[in-house]
């Protein structure tokens, strides 16, 4: 899997761009605030439907501008496919997505048509910050190789949504019937049993690839583990499981006014050498687990499809010494890369096939095509 082409409109802070990457390593270069990180959240917006940065899409938008648009063309083993992404705040349907030139109704349909998997300095938070970051971690890698997966968390958190609700008027109007309450939870059943299932069998495959990643990055013997934490402890009948909790949970609930089992308060444990990750790591360790998750990510994409996906790296190298530079060169050097930096010489020039230099004028950000 290959971009051959980016196309952007009026997104952050480029007004018209057109751009045709290397097969392999992409390196764009500049001063902070130029639009380098702008473009690799271009290429996410285009893959998932959203950006990685933000929740609010209407910040994406150019100041002063109606829309933005991303196009990506993408080459794959089944051949050239093109995808769309336009976002226009004041219309009534403010996010339009195409691929192939036809409009699709649901986000589920472009799960997998551009696979791939950023790195950035907000990664870190895969260690040190709470479960939220991990589930999501989780549910965007599983949802570019399972559109069964993808469904299923839409069908879950719907069910969610509607059960809260009705907590929340319980908890103001115990007379209220809590009768919906069941119609609720036997809905959201058989999409939980889905996400943990398929949760447990991802993390079984990304804890031993990440182990073997973090000693080859580290080039030490230290032993990453990642282990899925659910409320849900029996391996079957997981669907009757999370009936009988959430059954057994309504009145605390109620006194809470949210849902407190089930698989959106489900977590990661990271240990490394039998010690918690989050108390215990250094920041270099930390830097180092992190990439290696996410290195992982993209050894379980390319396994699942047989296609390697891109991988985006955002101010990474400048925080790695410079062993650690290299074994990371050396574990994506198969992989079509976009990388952003400073300072070029953070990155071995002879691993980079294409350099360009990102500079701003005036918040419009342009880029130049530098020699190596």
């Amino acid at each position: 899997m290959r971009i051959t082409e980016l196309k952007l409109k009026n997104f952050r802070n480029y007004e018209n761009l057109v751009l045709y990457p290397d097969s392999g390593v992409n390196l764009f270069f500049g001063r902070n605030g130029s639009g380098k990180t702008n473009l690799l959240e271009a290429i996410h917006y285009a893959a998932l439907g959203r950006s990685h940065r933000i929740s609010n899409d209407a910040n994406v938008v150019r100041y002063g501008e109606d829309g933005a648009l991303s196009t990506i063309g993408v080459s794959t083993v089944l051949g050239q496919r093109d995808i769309t992404v336009r976002f226009h705040p004041g219309e009534i349907q403010k996010k339009e997505i195409l691929i192939d030139g036809k409009k699709i109704q649901k986000f589920s349909d472009m799960m997998g048509c551009l696979r791939c998997v950023i790195f950035s300095p907000e990664d870190l938070g895969l260690i040190r910050e709470g479960p939220s970051v991990r589930r999501r971690y989780l549910d965007m890698m599983i949802s570019q190789v399972s559109r069964r997966y993808f469904i299923a968390l839409q069908q879950y958190r719907t069910g969610l949504d509607q059960r809260n609700a009705i907590l929340r008027n319980l908890r103001t109007d115990p007379s209220a019937n809590k009768a919906l309450l069941g119609v609720f939870e036997e809905a959201m059943a058989e999409p939980a049993a889905e996400i943990i299932r398929e949760r447990r069998r991802v993390v079984s495959l990304l804890s031993e690839i990440a182990r073997e990643t973090y000693c080859r990055i580290s080039g030490t013997e230290e032993q990453l583990r990642i282990t899925y934490h659910s409320s849900v402890k029996e391996e079957e009948k997981i669907s009757e499981t999370i009936c009988r909790l959430l059954l057994e949970n309504r009145e605390d609930d109620i006194r809470l006014g949210m849902t407190s089992v089930g698989p959106h308060r489900d977590d990661l444990i990271l240990l490394l050498d039998r010690n918690l990750m989050k108390q215990f790591a250094s920041q270099g360790q930390v830097r180092t687990a992190a990439l290696s998750m996410k290195l992982s990510q993209m050894k379980i994409l390319k396994d699942d499809s047989g296609e390697e996906p891109v991988l985006l790296l955002d101010d990474v190298m400048s925080e790695l010494d410079r062993k650690r530079r290299a074994s990371l060169i050396n574990e994506i050097k198969s992989f079509q890369t976009f990388i952003t930096c400073a300072d070029r010489e953070d990155v071995d020039c002879e691993k980079v096939s294409k350099f360009w230099h990102v500079s701003a004028s005036e918040g419009i950000a342009s880029l130049t095509e530098s020699e190596k």
